[in-house]
């Protein structure tokens, strides 16, 4: 394995930027290729995105913490008071 120096990390950093540029680039010639309509509907699909799906894990997130918090609560109070260890002469008195 040969020791990364700074300059194959300049290299990387190179062809990320290039190759995000070329994805920037193909992105605007597709939008510039669409219609009004398929633009608008692209529009409200990445709103929705971007709105729904994180109130939905956190919706998910926020029951499940409830459900644990509820299920405790309820093996805590159907297994009762803990006691002490007895031995089996003390149960005669």
């Amino acid at each position: 394995m040969k020791n990364p120096t700074f300059d194959s990390f300049l290299a990387l950093m190179d062809e990320v930027a290039r190759a995000f540029g070329k994805l920037l680039r193909r992105s605007v010639h597709t939008v510039g290729a669409m219609s009004w309509p398929a633009i608008m509907l692209s529009c409200v699909a990445i709103a929705l995105m971007l709105t729904i799906v994180p109130l939905a894990l956190f919706l998910f997130l926020l029951f499940m913490a409830i459900k644990l918090i509820v299920a405790s609560i309820a093996i805590g109070a159907r297994r009762g008071k803990a006691t002490p260890y007895r031995d089996a002469k003390d149960k005669e008195e």
